[in-house]
């Protein structure tokens, strides 16, 4: 059993990782000529076309290679992942958090809210596997 959630959390890392990776890559590539016209206007439009709120989408961007960048190097050491496992389901929980309790308002459509909680809850039931794997593992 603890091969298996190891194989599963580093598929998940996997995952995790090229999707930070590839997201905060877009926002960082905004208005270099780089990205697909669809691209840059759907990064734009979430900006709601003012360039200022694109800067700090652009450093949240730098957030996201960096955890991107931080998941794949968990994969590669996974044995001492624990602690980031834990850190990730923190940060990931606290990205649903902000999409659940808006500043711009209740939510009118859970469109938003439930797939940036996904990946909380997968982080949540993976870290409770390894849990019950890892100590298992250990008591025998």
């Amino acid at each position: 059993m603890q091969t298996t959630t190891k194989v599963l959390s580093i598929i998940v890392y996997v995952l995790l990782g090229t999707i930070l990776l590839a997201a905060g890559s877009a926002l960082l590539l905004f208005k270099t000529g780089l990205l697909p016209d669809a691209v840059t206007s759907a990064i734009l439009s979430e900006a709601g076309g003012n360039l200022h709120t694109l800067h700090i989408v652009q450093e949240l961007g730098t957030l996201f290679v960096f955890a991107g960048l931080i998941t794949f190097g968990f994969v590669r050491h996974y044995d001492q992942s624990q602690f980031f496992h834990w850190a990730m389901t923190d940060f990931l929980g606290l990205m649903a958090l902000v999409h659940w309790f808006d500043v711009r308002g209740p939510n009118t459509s859970l469109t938003e809210p439930i797939p940036v909680t996904l990946p909380f809850l997968v982080f949540a039931a993976l870290g409770l596997l390894r849990l019950a794997t890892e100590r298992s593992k250990a008591g025998a």
